[in-house]
Order: C-alpha cells, then structure tokens, then sequence
C-alpha cells in the first residue's frame, strides 16, 4: 500500500512539475510568436479586416466614376462579388462616413449617391 501511495504520488508530482516547467518555457514562446504576428500584421488585425478595407476602397473609386453617382446593393454585390448582407454592411459604411446618401427606406426602390 505504501508502495501504491509513493508512486501515486510521485506521478502527480511529476505531472505537477512538468505543468509548470512547460508553462514557463511555452510562455516565452507564445511573447515571441505574438510579436512576430503583430509584425506580420502590422495593419490589420485579420484577413477579413484587409478584404472589407479594399473593398470599400475598391467600391468607393467605382461610385467616382460612375456617371450618375448612384448605386444601389445589386451594384456592389454585381461588382465586389459579395452576399446582400455584406453589400448592406458596406453601404452602410460609406453612408457613416458621408461618402453616400441613402435615397428611400427600404426594399429594391432603395439606392445611394455619391455625396
């Protein structure tokens, strides 16, 4: 029984142990891997930040030259490629940033100009 106790208690030990010495180490590992992603990513935090980026800048050099000024969520989705929601997410955007406004309420009626 004692032996069962002393071995028992050195593997918990152990494991104990080596949680803490694994900790340590990884955690001088994880500092240089996330200044080396900060590096990496100097910008933009992820991905999907540096697409909507480009594409709102894409979207907004296409409304300039646009003739009438005026596009609607078809357009963006037609032209960026993107779901309904994301065509509304976008314009959205670029109505708080007063680049467009927002002619009607709702529904396929719904179009914005260039400001």
């Amino acid at each position: 029984m004692n032996l069962l106790v002393a071995i028992v208690g050195g593997a918990i030990g152990g494991t104990i142990a080596g949680f803490i010495i694994g900790y340590f180490v990884g955690k001088g590992e994880f500092e240089k891997t996330d200044a080396k992603q900060t590096e990496e990513t100097e910008f933009f935090i992820n991905p999907a930040d540096k697409e909507k980026s480009e594409n709102l800048a894409k979207l907004k050099e296409h409304v300039k030259t646009l003739s009438d000024g005026q596009v609607n969520n078809k357009k963006v989705r037609d032209f960026l490629g993107v779901s309904d929601a994301t065509a509304c997410r976008y314009l959205d955007d670029l109505e708080k940033e007063n680049f467009v406004k927002q002619v009607g309420h709702d529904g396929p009626n719904v179009y914005y100009e260039r400001q």
